[in-house]
């Protein structure tokens, strides 16, 4: 572990110390209202964007945003619980086509790697017809979360976020120096903190360095997250051949035995070589972060203190 971190104390850049001064639960209320407001812009264009493939991106993106904020301001907001729930189901349910494509663009990429085998070529191009992007996605907006502060004085917004900050900081160091295990969580807290200073870029010092340093290493362990993903939908990979060369098969008479073994053996052969692609591929992105990790923990370390 490293060594003790020196407290962090906000230092504003000229013209933030009036908001900075304020009571946090009303300035806070007032940021998951613009990320609310955001939200339903995003929702909107969703249900009409037929033809628009980011779409789905931006509505999740925004959704995330706002469901973060919630999340990191329960002490000092209240929020309406129904619509919070709601949220939550929105965000699951808009889960699997993400992960759908994700899964498919790691495909392309083995599949170039590994050369053009005709079974690679097969599963594929039934992965691609088992995608439908999906707009049964429902959401009413006619409630919103309700917002109001918790205390009508309370903390200043300062004294907030030092104290947001600096736990969110001490967390990401904890998970970082563990193992790979515990990488995805990293990149969760890194994303809490990412999301929490963005606001805050224009009047807090180094808030917008933080930000950078927290991009930069969600790529990194976004790419390793998605391996971790990827070996879980094997079987998935194995469905959609069988799914699709069975359901021929079966229109045909007669015992057809060979051609049902012919059918296993087409969806165990890519599921076999992606196993073996798939953990190759997950050794190569962690030992690259672990290459990594020491110079980005020591640029956390310097951009902890935000005092200057």
């Amino acid at each position: 572990m490293n060594k003790k971190r020196k407290k962090i104390q906000i230092e504003t850049i000229d013209g933030g110390n009036n908001l900075l001064l304020k009571p946090a639960g009303r300035v806070l209320a007032n940021i998951i209202r613009e990320k609310e407001t955001a939200f339903h812009a995003a929702w909107a264009h969703f249900q009409t964007a037929e033809n628009d493939p980011e779409a789905l991106h931006d509505l999740r993106v925004d959704l995330r945003r706002l469901r973060v904020w919630i999340k990191l301001t329960r002490d000092e907001v209240k929020t309406n619980k129904p619509t919070c729930k709601r949220l939550k189901a929105l965000a699951k349910a808009s889960n699997p086509v993400r992960d759908h494509e994700v899964m498919l663009g790691w495909l392309a990429l083995a599949q170039k790697q590994m050369g053009d085998t005709p079974a690679l070529c097969n599963l594929l191009e039934y992965g691609q017809q088992a995608y439908q992007q999906s707009n049964e996605l429902y959401f009413s907006t006619k409630q919103g979360l309700e917002l109001r502060a918790k205390q009508k004085v309370g903390i200043g917004l300062g004294q907030w976020l030092d104290k947001t900050v600096e736990q969110r900081i001490e967390l990401i160091d904890q998970l970082l120096h563990a193992g790979m295990e515990e990488a995805h969580l990293a990149r969760i807290e890194i994303k809490y903190l990412r999301y929490l200073l963005e606001p805050f870029t224009n009047i807090v010092k180094n808030s917008e360095a933080l930000v950078e340093w927290c991009k930069e290493v969600q790529e990194l362990l976004g790419d390793f997250h998605d391996m971790q993903v990827f070996r879980s939908h094997l079987p998935e990979f194995a469905h959609w051949v069988i799914d699709r060369e069975l359901a021929e098969i079966a229109l045909l008479t007669g015992k057809q035995s060979q051609a049902i073994t012919k059918v296993f053996a087409n969806a165990r052969e890519p599921v076999i070589a992606l196993s073996g692609w798939q953990d190759q591929e997950l050794h190569r992105q962690w030992h690259h972060w672990l290459a990594e990790r020491d110079r980005y923990l020591n640029r956390l370390q310097t951009l902890q203190n935000i005092k200057g």
